[in-house]
């Protein structure tokens, strides 16, 4: 499987014209964006997202209770490879808890609850963004190198989804890939608005309708919206692909 087949869920759509989605909204697409990579990367035990506002850390959509225990002892001492990911803006692996030495505090207290591995993925490239992304095995060694691309290719609809709420109160410390995000959810947005018109469905099963299509043609989520975007020629629209 070459990147380009890799899962990406979109954006969920607030409103046909783009508007922002509500926390709430995002949240919950985010919920679901953990479950699929829970369920996409085989060994996987949980999975979960943790958010960063202000330095202060909050877990969102964690598939299972112990992975918001794993995730609040690494708040508690302020160390561990989700914070990490988050802090040096890059995928941090542990390939056994019970071995490794960078985080050991926190490490030991996995391993004793039976978390033996762990990938996270910062949400956005730059160091201090949104936040990260992770999943648990209990099996030392349980990523793949593919595990580890389907959990990078979540964690880029998690920084779409997530990422007005963080820019909404700090607009000034918008990056170039976080613009390039909006871009991807505002071009996702007329989309499915253009669906919404052409087939007189409501948002969510106009969003179904593109994941569906772009599953079928073997095309990103992106790359559909662009496509039905440039196809809308009809009179007086003013939809185009930014």
């Amino acid at each position: 499987m070459d990147d380009s087949s890799l899962p990406e869920i979109g954006p969920l759509v607030g409103r046909a014209q783009g508007l922002l989605l509500t926390e709430q909204t995002a949240q919950q697409a985010v919920s679901a964006l953990a479950i699929a990579a829970k369920e996409a990367i085989p060994r996987a035990l949980g999975a979960g997202v943790s958010l960063i506002r202000d330095n202060r850390p909050t877990s969102v959509g964690a598939t299972d209770a112990f992975v918001l225990q794993a995730d609040n002892l690494q708040y508690e001492i302020g160390s561990g490879p989700c914070l990490s990911a988050w802090s040096e803006g890059r995928a941090m692996l542990i390939e056994d808890t019970g071995t490794e030495q960078r985080w050991q505090t926190w490490s030991d207290a996995a391993a004793s609850t039976g978390i033996r591995s762990c990938f996270s993925v910062p949400l956005g490239q730059e160091p201090h963004g949104i936040g990260a992304m992770k999943i648990y095995a209990a099996a030392p060694g349980a990523f793949t190198v593919q595990d580890q691309k389907v959990l990078a290719n979540l964690a880029l609809s998690a920084a779409v989804l997530l990422g007005h709420i963080q820019a909404s109160d700090t607009p000034q410390r918008i990056s170039a890939t976080f613009k390039e995000t909006l871009r991807v959810r505002d071009l996702v947005a007329t989309a499915c608005g253009i669906i919404m018109e052409r087939h007189d469905l409501p948002e969510d099963e106009a969003l179904a309708h593109l994941l569906g299509e772009a599953g079928t043609e073997g095309l990103t989520l992106r790359e559909l919206a662009r496509s039905v975007v440039r196809r809308d020629s009809r009179p007086g629209t003013s939809a185009e692909a930014r």
